[in-house]
């Protein structure tokens, strides 16, 4: 009988097989990427941008609506800092009250001398403002009524997961290209900012700015991120409750 730590190592092995044979480039990002939130404020090509962009507008979407749009920020400083402002004052609200045990077991992957200064960037905001030292702040959108259809299609359904798939797009390609990407929720997660952006960018009442997302050059590479749990921790096969069987614990079963 095969103990724990071979099944994981015949998995791992079975994973190369398949990347080594597929060559699956994707993956490798997928698993490098990491969230960012301290930029050095450097001012990326152009070129590069507009790559990034250019993997958001192929971004799924039913019937090719694209219900989605973005507004790209470089120049505005003071938009950025007002974005900034926003995240913070949230951030307070969020987590100012939260004792320091609330977050300290999931960031485990912090060392010890400094997961109480994090904690304390995270109590006061301060975490939360890197839109201001973002190169790009990118606005993502979504509409429930962008079409000829004679009905909605709700954002929390369509729009946010056709957003979601744009982000991560550009996220990867960012990644791939070696910078650092945030995305801050916290700008819009209050009706009221919502409303207060949508006044300072000139959206359409049509449309609902979703979130910020934040690339730049970063600071220092993240190596190390929080932990996830294995396939059978997530997914199940067939029916809820079935934890999904990795290849190798199938064969090892044979």
């Amino acid at each position: 009988m095969a103990s724990d730590a071979e099944k994981s190592e015949a998995a791992g092995e079975a994973l190369d097989t398949v990347k080594s044979e597929r060559e699956l480039e994707s993956l490798k990002w997928i698993r490098e990427r990491r969230s960012i939130r301290e930029f050095t404020g450097e001012r990326i090509p152009d070129e590069h941008i507009e790559l990034i962009l250019e993997a958001a507008r192929h971004a799924p979407s039913p019937e090719n609506m694209l219900m989605i749009r973005f507004i790209v920020i470089r120049d505005d400083h003071d938009m950025k800092v007002f974005l900034a402002d926003i995240a913070q004052e949230m951030a307070q609200t969020a987590f100012g009250g939260a004792p320091f045990e609330l977050t300290s077991g999931r960031n485990w992957f912090i060392n010890d001398p400094y997961r109480a200064a994090v904690y304390a960037r995270l109590r006061d905001g301060e975490l939360f403002r890197y839109p201001e030292k973002s190169d790009a702040v990118i606005i993502v959108c979504a509409s429930e009524s962008w079409h000829d259809a004679g009905y909605l299609y709700p954002n929390e359904l369509f729009g946010s997961v056709v957003s979601g798939m744009a982000i991560q797009n550009m996220w990867l390609t960012a990644t791939e290209l070696g910078y650092g990407c945030g995305y801050e929720a916290l700008v819009c997660s209050d009706p009221r900012h919502a409303e207060l952006i949508r006044d300072k960018l000139g959206i359409p009442p049509i449309w609902t700015p979703l979130t910020a997302f934040c690339i730049g050059k970063r600071i220092s590479p993240r190596a190390l991120g929080p932990s996830r749990p294995p396939l059978e921790g997530l997914m199940y096969q067939e029916r809820w409750g079935f934890p999904y069987k990795r290849l190798a614990f199938r064969k090892e079963d044979e």
